[in-house]
């Protein structure tokens, strides 16, 4: 029996748009070239999961931490509609980073996370959404908005040991969506017979997701959790 899967709809999440969802591009373009550079959004992403882990550094006057987290969140979203229309795939292990030598040198020496000798932004985002789903994504992130503006006793427990996983997902991340803005898109493994497609009359689009058969569902746990969201 065939099972009628949800595409990716706008009204699904809280701040993408429906030209975003049919182009991921647009929105790399935008904040990379317009808004932040990636090593700034580091040290924003940094600063937010220290405020939020730790009440000592929370502070409720940096009004920034909001805006960072809604930044995060906003780019968590885009980086779900390429995990989906890319038809990524889960990964049982997502928190092995490194499975050689090799992988682990080019992150130490060059900053760079491969595979097969290769910048590999798909073997990121799969590793985000393996982890945790969009909408457990999104209840992480809220809590950092709470958090990150709230004092507390320091025995208040946040998010314990798992905040090292959620930092280090988070870095991966960004260095994914930074990595296919400037290669102007995203390699992923496909079958031998494969078509790809521009998204856009110019060509410029996410490499490898252009079939109508890849353009993205919702399971429904996330429909569930993004819809939620997007109610807010």
């Amino acid at each position: 029996m065939k099972i009628k899967q949800k595409k990716l709809k706008a009204e699904n999440f809280r701040y993408v748009t429906k030209e975003i969802i049919k182009n991921p591009m647009i929105y790399l373009d935008k904040f990379f070239r317009s808004e932040t550079s990636i090593d700034c959004w580091l040290r924003d992403i940094s600063l937010l999961i220290n405020a939020a882990a730790y009440s000592d550094l929370a502070n409720p006057d940096f009004q920034e931490n909001g805006y960072h987290a809604k930044r995060l969140i906003e780019q968590i979203e885009v980086a779900y509609v390429i995990y989906k229309q890319c038809n990524l795939k889960r990964q049982s292990k997502p928190l092995k980073f490194f499975k050689t030598r090799e992988q682990c040198n080019a992150y130490r020496f060059y900053g760079k996370y491969t595979v097969d000798g290769q910048l590999s932004a798909a073997d990121s985002l799969s590793k985000v959404f393996s982890f945790q789903s969009l909408r457990e994504w999104y209840e992480t992130l809220d809590d950092f908005w709470l958090y990150a503006s709230q004092l507390r006793g320091n025995c208040y427990e946040r998010f314990g040991d798992r905040i090292l996983a959620i930092r280090e997902l988070l870095v991966r991340m960004a260095k994914a969506m930074s990595d296919i803005y400037r290669n102007g898109g995203i390699s992923v493994c496909v079958p031998s017979y494969f078509i790809a497609c521009p998204i856009t009359p110019s060509g410029k689009g996410v490499s490898a997701c252009a079939l109508s058969e890849l353009t993205g569902d919702l399971s429904d746990e996330d429909e569930a959790g993004a819809s939620e969201a997007g109610a807010e």
